[in-house]
């Protein structure tokens, strides 16, 4: 697993620092469009693209998953795209993405292994983004577990100093109930209970089992994830860390999906999140690191690390910890 910190500008930046390192990592980068504002990257079968905005705000930066790359082609419109990242639009103010970065940056930090990478975007000082796309650690005999996972923040005044608001999405989100459009997406084929023709993509959201199609029109499957809840999560969320004490409660993040010819929540288990873990930061700082064992983690809030209520963007103690491996 390789690791880069550093700091980056404009929405620009910092995607042609994540493709130059991704390169160097043994990523094929498929296209660099600066007059088009758009990246695509692909490494084994994850393949993954971005629109941005350079005169943008507060806009974001557009997330897209597909199987393929096409040649001309632009994001979310590639070989069996997931359905999910606004194709058009200017400022990206809605479906998957980083939202409301602008196009003033600080730092970044990228964590990337063999077949993912997670990305951290300070945008503001202390103010964050989760970017995530690879290869699930997956849980029995089935083909695919490439995802994509973007950060969506709800900036209503009733939400925005709210980690715990369904308005939310962040990553594999186990609460977000707002829009399925925002949620990760994960490309499965022989899940039991699915129909055997179709190209599967599962959504993670919390919101119900309503979840679209994709772009070649086959309907998606609807998962959740352990993100903002869950059995670990609400067993173990509220536990402060403490790396002087070395109790550092480091908690896995689940993928689930329910079957549709069951006709029941029957929830299966697709598999967890590759080197990701929640955790709770109530005594530690963004960006510090600690050691569990021969393994060093680095945390980060979900967004900002802050409980005042204060109508700004807070997320309390909610944080994740990446592997860093150099």
């Amino acid at each position: 697993m390789a690791y880069e910190t550093g700091t980056c500008t404009t929405q620009q930046d910092f995607l042609n620092k994540l493709q130059t390192f991704l390169a160097s990592e043994g990523w094929t980068v498929d296209d660099w469009d600066t007059a088009e504002k758009e990246l695509a990257l692909h490494k084994s079968t994850v393949y993954v693209s971005f629109r941005w905005d350079a005169t943008a705000t507060t806009g974001g930066i557009s997330v897209h998953h597909a199987l393929g790359f096409t040649g001309g082609a632009h994001p979310g419109y590639h070989l069996h795209d997931s359905g999910n990242g606004a194709k058009t639009g200017s400022p990206i103010v809605s479906q998957r993405r980083l939202s409301r970065v602008g196009n003033a940056f600080q730092n970044y930090w990228i964590f990337a292994g063999t077949t993912f990478c997670h990305v951290v975007l300070e945008y503001l000082p202390g103010l964050y983004r989760h970017l995530s796309f690879g290869i699930l650690e997956k849980m029995g005999t089935w083909t695919g577990g490439e995802y994509a996972a973007g950060h969506v923040w709800e900036t209503d005044v009733n939400a925005i100093d709210d980690p715990r608001d369904t308005r939310h999405t962040l990553l594999f989100d186990g609460a977000n109930t707002n829009s399925f459009t925002e949620g990760a997406t994960i490309h499965a084929d022989g899940l039991p209970g699915e129909p055997s023709a179709n190209t599967q993509f599962v959504v993670i959201w919390a919101g119900g089992s309503s979840v679209g199609n994709d772009s070649d029109g086959y309907a998606r499957g609807y998962g959740i994830g352990g993100m903002r809840d869950g059995f670990y999560q609400n067993a173990l969320g509220w536990i402060r860390a403490n790396p002087n004490s070395g109790y550092v409660p480091l908690i896995p993040i689940q993928v689930w999906y329910v079957p549709d010819a069951t006709g029941v929540a029957d929830w299966r288990l697709l598999g967890y999140t590759p080197d990701m873990r929640l955790v709770n930061i109530g005594n530690m700082v963004a960006a510090q690191e600690f050691t569990v064992g021969a393994d060093t983690w680095k945390v980060f809030p979900w967004t900002r690390k802050q409980y005042l209520l204060a109508n700004a963007e807070e997320s309390w103690n909610g944080g994740i910890a990446y592997k860093k491996v150099v």
